[in-house]
């Protein structure tokens, strides 16, 4: 399960840099690199059964503290 919370993090923190990013083309690239890490998390996810642990480390904060 290891990866599979590295990949969510990795796609988090391309998703918070992309919000801070200077340039459209900075924040595009930014938000590609989100999706494959996002991709790789549900693969691995389907990978461990787990589909269902991924939604709540995936769940933007606000959400997965009001569950």
């Amino acid at each position: 399960m290891k990866r599979l919370e590295e990949y969510a993090e990795q796609a988090k923190e391309c998703r918070e840099a992309a919000a801070k990013a200077r340039t459209p083309s900075e924040r595009e690239h930014l938000l590609q690199m989100a999706e494959r890490w996002e991709t790789l998390a549900r693969q691995r996810a389907a990978q461990l059964h787990m589909e269902d642990v991924l939604a709540n480390i995936m769940a933007p904060e606000s959400d997965s503290r009001s569950a």
